[in-house]
């Protein structure tokens, strides 16, 4: 027989315990939480909740800081909402405490009366700082200190960020979204085209025309499929109106790119002219929320908007219609999971999940042979 048990049971993906453990993995490799381009405006901030932790990442004076969003007095949040933009100082809206870049509490309303903080008391009290690497416009932020820079975490893929970065335009089209599956669903999900025909008949499949070659690497993974004569000629025809340009790293590469950046960063390039970036972040064992961003290849000066917004619109369209399906197929899965025991049965068409399973034991000190 060709296929066999998958790595994990069903009883991985619905234990609390075992969501507490993964956290670990979240918290010890570099996690994506936006673009530079969100963060340009003086003052802006975006925050994130990774392994636990809530996060803001914050502008001061052009200089991008990662720190623990929970002011030191008395624990309220200190932005609220996903992101947005503030001029002055980072402020709580509580009583007021006022922070610097490096999360020292520089403003106390009434320091000398009621607290008495000297220099190093202040110091004492300053915001949990996180590590912050970039990649091009990729934003990345690790809560576990130490271990490899964002570069080698990456390896050979930082080339492909890089030039992605260059070649794309900022966001056309970004949403999150509640699904209800354990995130592992959600990755297991974009990791093979073996459900494409089932689930997507009208919508993705008309693009990818079933072929599938994997490449693992190391912790990593990156997927390539064809695509259909008909969706070459669609995008050819788009670029040739617009200007759209391929980007460099996957100019050579006539078909639809998948990368998977371990644990839940997903990012595909179709036709080398339009990327959507993805992550999958545990919110409860039965839930995750998916956080999409599109992105198109930057069009040539004077192409015509209304062009361009058509081609934006029928994108963001297509796109919405492909996550309905999968988020309706995981919910399905994640309910399935409620009522088994035991492990799936992989095909060696599914090989990507066997090793997305065997990396994530192998990170907790229980790799497969």
């Amino acid at each position: 027989m060709l296929a066999r048990p998958a790595l994990l049971t069903a009883a991985d993906y619905r234990d609390p315990a075992r969501l507490a453990a993964e956290r670990w993995l979240f918290a010890r490799h570099w996690q994506f939480v936006g673009f530079s381009d969100e963060l340009a405006e003086p003052g802006a901030w975006l925050t994130r909740e990774i392994a636990g932790e809530p996060v803001l990442v914050q502008d001061f004076d052009g200089e991008l800081r990662a720190l623990r969003n929970v002011c030191s007095h008395r624990f309220a949040r200190l932005r609220a909402g996903d992101a947005g933009a503030a001029s002055g100082p980072l402020r709580c809206p509580y009583h007021g405490w006022t922070y610097d870049r490096d999360g020292v509490p520089v403003g106390i309303p009434g320091n000398g009366d009621c607290f008495g903080l000297d220099r190093e008391g202040k110091r004492a009290l300053a915001l949990k700082r996180y590590e912050l690497e970039r990649v091009g416009r990729f934003l990345f932020v690790r809560i576990e200190p130490g271990g490899p820079s964002l570069a080698d975490w990456l390896g050979p893929h930082a080339a492909l960020l890089q030039s992605l970065s260059d070649g794309m335009s900022a966001p056309f089209a970004q949403e999150a979204q509640p699904w209800a599956a354990n995130w592992k669903v959600g990755v297991e999900n974009v990791l093979e085209v073996y459900h494409v025909d089932a689930v997507h008949a009208d919508s993705f499949r008309t693009v990818v025309d079933g072929s599938w070659r994997v490449v693992p690497s190391g912790l990593h993974s990156i997927g390539y499929a064809g695509i259909r004569p008909e969706a070459q000629r669609w995008w050819e025809g788009a670029g040739k109106r617009l200007g759209l340009t391929p980007v460099e790293a996957v100019a050579g590469v006539e078909g639809y790119v998948h990368l998977l950046l371990f644990p839940n960063l997903a990012i595909g390039i179709t036709a080398g002219r339009m990327m959507s970036v993805q992550t999958l972040e545990p919110t409860g064992p039965e839930n995750f929320t998916l956080r999409y961003r599109l992105c198109l290849a930057k069009a040539r000066d004077g192409a015509s908007k209304a062009a361009l917004a058509a081609l934006t619109s029928h994108l963001s369209a297509l796109n919405s219609q492909l996550l309905s399906e999968d988020r309706a197929v995981c919910g399905e899965v994640g309910a399935g999971l409620r009522h088994v025991e035991g492990a799936a049965l992989l095909g060696v068409n599914e090989d990507r999940l066997r090793h997305f399973h065997d990396m994530i034991l192998a990170q907790m000190g229980g790799g497969a042979a």
